[in-house]
């Protein structure tokens, strides 16, 4: 492959990083805010849906776990529901042999005819 192609790829790498390091950026005033107060579970749910697509990033992952930690006890169920989320999807191997392992065949429920 060409340098070009090479230099192109780590352009886009680059952009990604931006991206989230701008996400990280917005997103921690907000986290402060909502772990600053008793919110509610509809914008703690709402809050978490929007940062998930970031949390491969190091510190977003630490605004989501402060995010759900203050809120686990309080809406064990949506807390629950996004770490597990998380663990399918960037710790996959944490899954295997817990009662969990089931969630990782979920996927292919959706790709089988």
């Amino acid at each position: 492959m060409s340098e070009k192609f090479y230099q192109d790829i780590a352009k886009i790498a680059e952009a990604i990083a931006d991206i989230h390091r701008r996400a990280v950026i917005a997103y921690t005033p907000l986290v402060e805010d909502i772990c600053s107060r008793e919110a509610t579970n509809d914008e703690v749910d709402y809050l978490l849906t929007w940062m998930f697509d970031f949390v491969g990033n190091e510190d977003m992952l630490l605004l989501f776990k402060k995010v759900c930690r203050k809120y686990f006890y309080k809406y064990p169920e949506t807390v629950a529901f996004y770490i597990l989320e998380y663990r399918k999807e960037y710790d996959r191997e944490s899954l295997k042999g817990t009662e969990y392992e089931y969630l990782l065949e979920e996927d292919k429920e959706l790709y089988e005819e």
